[in-house]
């Protein structure tokens, strides 16, 4: 069944037949999509998949499957790729797609500059949103609830996560995070990364019966993005 199957569900009129997402019927689905979701959190691109709906032009490459798996799948990762490897898409597709799968994750963006990690995260996570416009929908766009500006960026998800902006600055020390995304990372300080951004995961994400659960892979999760010019490849060579 499509997203959009599921959707008409609430208004298709079929006599003798049950139709609707009552919180009823929706209970009584739990346990299977509790295995469901722990399904999507190892194969993150069947979930676009499903979510893009049959008439998406959207569609991934062979090797796009793989990052998301293997970076969905692992609490620690570092990818050093070429220019337009589009290796900052997939990136920001991770962290909502882990916003979505795990509720209550805080996730961040932080790269040399402030104002580059904000056009980073806004022109991506609006490239990501038309193109699959159901991850535009789990955002909650309220007035004063999600925010973007030149320097400052947050975007809410309606169950509670959400993904902003973390300056690799002193004055980040002491703000709490669930896991995120160092683009471009050389070209952040080491000492700052060390002593200021990492510490901020320290504390594991909040489950919603009030339990958290430290082998979680969102909890202290990093991802490390780097890149590298051609032309290093053909002194190389």
């Amino acid at each position: 069944m499509s997203l959009q199957n599921l959707l008409d569900l609430s208004s298709e009129r079929n006599s003798g037949v049950k139709q609707g997402l009552s919180e009823e019927r929706l209970k009584a689905q739990v346990p299977h999509l509790r295995t469901l979701i722990a399904f999507y959190r190892q194969y993150p691109d069947y979930l676009v998949d499903f979510m893009k709906g049959p008439d998406s032009t959207f569609n991934f490459f062979f090797y796009q499957r793989i990052f998301l798996r293997v970076v969905m799948r692992h609490r620690y990762v570092y990818a050093t790729f070429p220019r337009a490897y589009s290796k900052s898409f997939l990136s920001m597709l991770v962290l909502m797609l882990r916003a979505i799968l795990y509720p209550g994750s805080h996730l961040f963006v932080t790269t040399g500059g402030k104002e580059q990690a904000a056009s980073i995260t806004i022109a991506k996570i609006e490239e990501l949103c038309k193109l699959i416009p159901a991850l535009n929908n789990e955002i909650n766009w309220d007035r004063g609830v999600s925010k973007k500006s030149k320097d400052d960026v947050k975007y809410v998800f309606k169950n509670g996560s959400s993904i902003d902006i973390l300056a690799a600055r002193q004055s980040s020390r002491g703000q709490r995070r669930t896991g995120g995304l160092m683009e471009e990372c050389v070209l952040i300080d080491g000492d700052l990364l060390n002593e200021v951004i990492i510490p901020t995961t320290n504390v594991d994400r909040l489950l919603p019966d009030g339990t958290r659960h430290k082998e979680e892979v969102v909890n202290k999760s990093q991802i490390y993005i780097n890149f590298f010019e051609q032309s290093v490849i053909k002194i190389c060579a």
